[in-house]
Parts: C-alpha cells; sequence; structure tokens
C-alpha cells in the first residue's frame, strides 16, 4: 500500500475520531497533552496523537491489519476496539502511576487552572487543569449532553471513558479498516 494513502487515510481517521470527541465534550488532546506540557496541553497532545495516529495506521496497513479475519471494515473495528481498552482502562492507569512518581498528578485530574503567567513554573503546573472543549465557529460541541454528568479525566474515571473513547476508537479503527485493509480473494 502507498505510503501517501496511509498518511491520508491515518488523518481523516484523526480528524474524525477527534471530531467525535470533541462533539462529546471531551477535549482529549489538551488531557493527553497536559501529562507532557502543562502550559502547551494542545500543542503536546496534538502532536502526540498525529504522530502514534500516523504510526498505528502505517502499522495496521503494513504489518497488523491483515493478521485479523474478516473483511476490512470488521479488522478494522477489531483494532480500535484493542486501543479503545487501552485508552479507557490502561493509559490512564499508567500516566498516574508516572504522575504519582514524578508528583504532578493535579496536572491533569484536580487542577484549577493557570491563572496569570507571572507563576512560577512549579506552581502553574499544579494549577494547571484540562480545559472543557472550547466552541469551534461558535459552534458549542452538541453532543457535551453525553458526557457532562460523567468524570473521564481522573485515572479511576473509566465509567465516564467507556461511550466517549469506546466509540471514538472504533470509528477510529472502522475508518482504518475500510481505507486501508487490502481485501483478500480466494482462489
Amino acid at each position: 500500500m502507498p505510503l501517501p494513502r496511509i498518511l491520508l487515510f491515518a488523518v481523516i481517521a484523526l480528524a474524525v475520531m477527534l471530531g467525535l470527541l470533541w462533539a462529546m465534550g471531551v477535549n482529549y488532546a489538551a488531557w493527553i497533552g497536559a501529562w507532557l506540557s502543562p502550559r502547551n496541553q494542545y500543542a503536546a497532545g496534538f502532536g502526540v496523537i498525529v504522530a502514534a495516529g500516523v504510526f498505528f495506521a502505517y502499522m495496521y496497513a503494513r504489518h497488523i491489519g491483515e493478521k485479523f479475519p474478516g473483511p476490512g471494515y470488521a479488522r478494522g473495528l477489531a483494532f480500535g476496539a484493542i486501543f479503545a481498552v487501552l485508552s479507557i482502562w490502561v493509559v490512564p492507569c499508567t500516566l498516574a502511576t508516572i504522575a504519582e512518581w514524578v508528583g504532578n498528578t493535579q496536572v491533569v485530574f484536580q487542577g484549577r487552572g493557570i491563572t496569570n503567567n507571572e507563576l512560577r513554573a512549579d506552581q502553574a503546573e499544579h494549577m494547571t487543569r484540562v480545559e472543557p472543549c472550547p466552541a469551534i465557529g461558535g459552534i458549542e460541541p452538541p453532543l457535551m449532553f453525553l458526557t457532562e454528568n460523567h468524570e473521564w479525566a481522573p485515572a479511576d474515571g473509566w465509567k465516564g471513558r467507556v461511550l466517549p473513547f469506546g466509540v471514538a476508537f472504533l470509528l477510529w479503527g472502522f475508518v482504518l479498516g475500510v481505507s486501508l485493509s487490502e481485501e483478500r480473494t480466494r482462489s
């Protein structure tokens, strides 16, 4: 499969996934980025998401996708389900454990938001939190009612992550499966 096709559909699949998460009011890029750079959550988060998304799309197209049985969409859904499980249960617990070791659990879980730019780095880090999803073009996230009463950011908030992360990663995998799977022909 040609690399430009993999890159194109990796970006499309990420846009669909992130768009759905935004629509449900889940600020996924800021949440991921807060672990790496509390002051630059979006840049860090989008950087990691794009790099990982392109890498895993490449791995799916070139190595992993053909190992699953069934049609492309089913293989993609299985791939997405693996990432849904990882992002709902494994990644948050792993990041929380690492954060406890380095002492920045407040960054993502219970911070209060940066109030001014004159704070010392350690003060700002402890006051940083993931902000709600911003409006885009004056439009508020239309499906926010699905997640607004459910904590999804805390490590133990897995119940609040099941719906948004589950649907978003399944959709991501579906797009990859439909667009990057070579259908096998029987002879």
